[in-house]
């Protein structure tokens, strides 16, 4: 099982890191190499469950460089129009 399993008495919180992003927390497990993407705002224990885990890859850092990049190119466009 990794760091991010649902079970929060399981889960050793305090050994990740978290970021939050608009409505989605990100949650880094530098033991396990590994993320998980939870719903930042949920109410409701059983909705801060993971959406998506995975294994943290070399590519990573550059394909998220790449999607801030087109986030920020988008809001610049936006004031440019408005």
């Amino acid at each position: 099982m990794n760091s991010h399993a649902y079970r929060r008495s399981v889960r050793n919180l305090d050994a990740m890191t978290r970021l939050e992003v608009a409505h989605v927390t990100f949650e880094l497990s530098e033991k396990d190499q590994t993320f998980a993407l939870i719903p930042g705002e949920a109410i409701n224990a059983k909705d801060r469950r993971p959406l998506f885990s995975g294994i943290i890859t070399k590519e990573m850092g550059v394909q998220l460089r790449v999607l801030a990049n087109e986030i920020e190119e988008i809001i610049l466009r936006g004031e440019e129009n408005g």
